[in-house]
């Protein structure tokens, strides 16, 4: 696993086109000069904001711009972007949870674009404001723009420098550039480090053909933080992470109830359910912790992890007042388990007794179940029936 993820932003982590594509064409628009559209622009951006201007300028005159005239077509640009810069912009779907993953590994990050430096700092501290990044690198005369090395260099220098174990070190192979430009590649090469080309962004797969390729946030989350699932166990863990935990593994011991888990990293995604789901043999069940709106009924409701939850039909079927998800307070009070770890095991706690206990049928009727143990790293699997008749024995379960 990588120390050091050196990111591109326009086209890899956010999609900035429309913003940087109206702001172009204001300065054209100034000048009288005709305009372009995004598929136009998808190919000019990459190379910093003046080579922008630049292409665009030249795309739309007869005559090539002097230095002078692109300079002040540029100073438009920049007025206009900088107050419009992130009407569009949005971060790409998945990265910042990517980025959280990373973060949470101590995988250290930074950011090396060729868009100006106020801008990339701008768009950076609104987008991931959380994410520590060690170095913030964009267009400024202190760097060159990529593919110089020089970007490489700087924030190899500034991880390093964020280390806080002595014993830690840091090398060009413990690095690695994402990017979507053949640019971004080539500044890899030079920096001698490792690269992934992102296809969601503004070059073809075409274009970065002969690179090592990703075309969703999923493939390449699973390349930078792979997600861990152990090999399965029919044994306790050997430390418990809450007395819910423990009493979940003390109540399958005194009724006689095999299990298989699997610890795990903290589940966040689907993709990382599939991971478990591969390894334990059958799919993760989803529960959500419910309440009416005077906060006098709650409900543990076990669906299917990509079934949606539709409040109109769950009412609906059960015939009650209209719900929502309860508040992570209520779920931690009653239930034991934090949010991400929400589980019908909990069903055995005293201060869970008065909880509505509601299952679609399909799930009541398979051979196995499969949840949380009440932790967010540890999944387990029970015999249904197990389920029903030992571990929620006397408790009313509803069917959906």
């Amino acid at each position: 696993m990588k120390k050091l993820v050196i990111f591109d932003l326009d086209g890899t982590l956010i999609d900035t086109l429309e913003d940087l594509a109206e702001a172009v064409n204001f300065a054209l628009e100034k000048r009288g000069l005709p305009l372009h559209g995004l598929e136009e622009y998808r190919q000019m951006v990459g190379h910093g904001v003046r080579n922008l201007v630049k292409q665009a300028l030249e795309a739309s005159m007869a005559e090539a711009p002097g230095d002078e005239y692109i300079d002040a077509a540029l100073a438009d640009f920049k007025e206009y972007y900088s107050a419009h810069i992130d009407v569009h912009t949005r971060p790409y779907q998945g990265i910042p949870e990517l980025l959280a993953a990373l973060n949470a590994k101590g995988i250290k990050m930074a950011v090396a674009s060729n868009k100006f430096q106020e801008g990339t700092v701008h768009l950076i501290k609104e987008f991931f404001p959380e994410i520590p990044f060690v170095a913030i690198l964009g267009n400024s005369p202190e760097l060159p723009l990529k593919p110089s090395p020089e970007i490489v260099e700087r924030a190899l220098a500034n991880a390093a420098a964020a280390l806080t174990d002595p014993a830690t070190t840091l090398s060009k192979a413990d690095a690695i550039m994402v990017g979507d430009s053949p640019t971004d590649m080539r500044t890899a090469a030079n920096g001698g480090i490792d690269a992934i080309a992102v296809s969601w962004g503004y070059r073809t797969a075409d274009e970065l053909a002969g690179n090592r390729l990703v075309s969703s946030v999923a493939q390449l989350r699973d390349i930078l933080v792979p997600f861990y699932v152990s090999e399965p166990m029919s044994t306790p863990p050997q430390h418990f992470e809450s007395p819910l935990q423990e009493l979940v593994y003390k109540t399958f011991d005194a009724k006689g109830i095999p299990f298989t888990r699997v610890d795990t990293d903290p589940g966040i995604t689907m993709e990382d359910c599939q991971h478990i789901d591969a390894k334990i043999g059958v799919r993760i069940v989803k529960t959500v912790f419910l309440c009416n709106r005077q906060q006098t009924e709650f409900y543990l409701y076990v669906t299917s992890d990509d079934k949606p939850f539709v409040t109109r039909d769950f009412c609906g079927a059960l015939g009650i007042p209209r719900v929502s998800f309860a508040s992570a307070e209520k779920l931690w009070e009653l239930t034991g388990v934090k949010v991400g770890a929400t589980t019908i095991l909990s069903a055995i706690l005293p201060s869970a007794k008065d909880i509505h206990l509601v299952m679609d049928a399909d799930i009541a009727q398979a051979e196995w179940f499969a949840c949380t143990d009440g932790t967010a790293t540890c999944f387990v699997k029970i015999r249904t029936s197990d389920l029903r008749d030992k571990y929620l024995c006397g408790k009313n379960l509803q069917l959906l």
